[in-house]
C-alpha cells in the first residue's frame, strides 16, 4: 500500500516540476511559482515520511529486506537516495 502511495507521489512530483519549469518568467507569475514551489516542498517532506515508513517496515521483517526478486532496473534508477540508504 505504501509503495503505491509513493509511486503516486512521484507522479505528482513530476507534474509539479513540469508546471514550475514551464511557467514563464514574468513578474506576474512569481506568486504562482511560489505556490507551486511550496506544494513541491510539502510533497518532498511527505515522500520522505513515506520512504522512512517503508524502510521501518522492511527493517522489522528481515526476510523482506533481502527479497529483491521484484526489483527492476527502472526501480533501481528511480529510487530516491533516502529510500536507497536503507536497502
Amino acid at each position: 500500500m505504501l509503495k503505491e502511495i509513493l509511486d503516486r507521489l512521484v507522479d505528482i512530483e513530476c507534474q509539479l516540476d513540469d508546471a514550475y519549469y514551464n511557467l514563464p518568467e514574468y513578474d506576474a507569475n512569481s506568486e504562482g511559482k511560489g505556490y507551486i514551489d511550496g506544494a513541491r516542498c510539502d510533497l518532498y517532506h511527505l515522500k520522505d515520511e513515506i520512504e522512512k515508513r517503508i524502510l521501518t517496515e522492511k527493517s522489522l521483517d528481515p526476510m523482506e529486506r533481502f527479497d529483491d526478486k521484484d526489483v527492476t532496473l527502472d526501480e533501481v534508477m528511480n529510487t530516491s537516495p533516502t529510500l536507497a540508504k536503507g536497502l
